[in-house]
């Protein structure tokens, strides 16, 4: 049976994507960088430091060090977050109290900063409902790779086995695969499209068929 829940969070738990995306959109455009709003889809679940090294190798007046870019980037996004309100993705903090009630231990692996991750948990009040968090700055090697589950696992004193993970980006969805964990996919309506085809059951929203499911799984 499954014993552990592991979410991802942005875009998972918090409805924080469209930040990710504009302060990233704006920090471009300040360097004289203009691309398609859908151009940062392939860096949905990677870690800051790629995203910006990869983006430093295609645009030459991207001149500056990584971790220049990464404080800009959290400066702006801080800055969105605090003129528009950050909210969590609908029906995601009754899930997640409900299975925490039905005693399922839990925890969120994240590419973003451990700073953020706290943030919105304390934003949400749902701190208390988990048991680890795991950020990529722990992790040698980001998504696609497992390193971030089997942690979040580890730290949980749980089996793969008995761990199921919730994703909304390809390369999180590979990495649980690659984790031997069962997947949900969670690819809600207007949400930037990802091939969540390893999932091994994608969701539009939050429902509690989505405990069902879970509850329903049995481990080999």
């Amino acid at each position: 049976m499954i014993t552990a829940v592991i979410f991802d969070m942005d875009g998972v738990i918090a409805d924080s994507e469209y930040f990710n995306v504009k302060a990233k959109h704006l920090i471009l455009q300040k360097a004289g960088i203009e691309v398609d709003w859908h151009y940062h889809d392939k860096f949905l679940g990677t870690t800051h430091e790629y995203m910006w090294a990869e983006m430093k190798k295609e645009f030459e007046s991207l001149d500056k060090e990584v971790p220049y870019y990464i404080d800009q980037w959290v400066k702006t996004r801080k800055e969105l977050i605090d003129q528009e309100g950050l909210k969590p993705m609908p029906g995601v903090v009754d899930l997640i109290r409900t299975l925490k009630e039905k005693g399922y231990h839990l925890a969120v692996a994240s590419s973003s900063l451990k700073e953020d991750i706290m943030t919105n948990m304390n934003i949400f009040g749902i701190t208390d409902c988990f048991e680890a968090f795991i950020n990529g700055s722990e992790c040698e090697n980001g998504k696609p790779d497992p390193e971030i589950f089997q942690k979040a696992a580890e730290a949980l004193g749980q089996k793969a086995a008995n761990c199921i993970v919730i994703e909304d980006s390809e390369a999180g969805v590979k990495a649980a695969k690659s984790a031997k964990m069962k997947c949900i996919g969670y690819a809600p309506e207007g949400a930037i499209k990802q091939d969540l085809y390893q999932a091994d059951t994608v969701v539009k929203e939050f429902s509690d068929k989505v405990i069902e499911y879970i509850m329903g799984i049995e481990v080999k």
